[in-house]
């Protein structure tokens, strides 16, 4: 089965999709890596009006500590997670669990 039709958006930046959302309410989702969402659009389980992609966006995307806190970004890729050494100096188990989470073909 293929997606019902829809409108797309693609923000550069994150103000802008903010604006989006208080704009469209509702009738918007997010489109970030995809993964579930594209499954869930083609059988017909998700039918919004308008998709975000949010995958343009460079300030949600990368890996870092500040003050002192290990900050992910919502973009950040699982392989990316998966091999950061910062990742594995402050949350270990995040590291440990990234073999179980998605295959890498994903």
């Amino acid at each position: 089965m293929k997606a019902a039709e829809f409108h797309y958006m693609q923000p550069k930046t994150v103000d802008e999709a903010l604006g989006c959302l208080e704009q469209l309410g509702s009738d918007a989702t997010i489109l970030a890596g995809g993964q579930s969402l594209m499954a869930s659009l083609n059988m017909r389980l998700s039918n919004p009006a308008v998709l975000i992609d949010i995958n343009a966006i460079d300030e949600l995307n990368g890996i870092s500590v500040v003050e002192g806190r290990l900050r992910i970004g919502a973009m950040t890729r699982l392989a990316e997670l998966e091999y950061s050494p910062l990742v594995s100096q402050h949350a270990p188990l995040i590291t440990m669990v990234m073999p179980h989470i998605a295959h890498p073909a994903i």
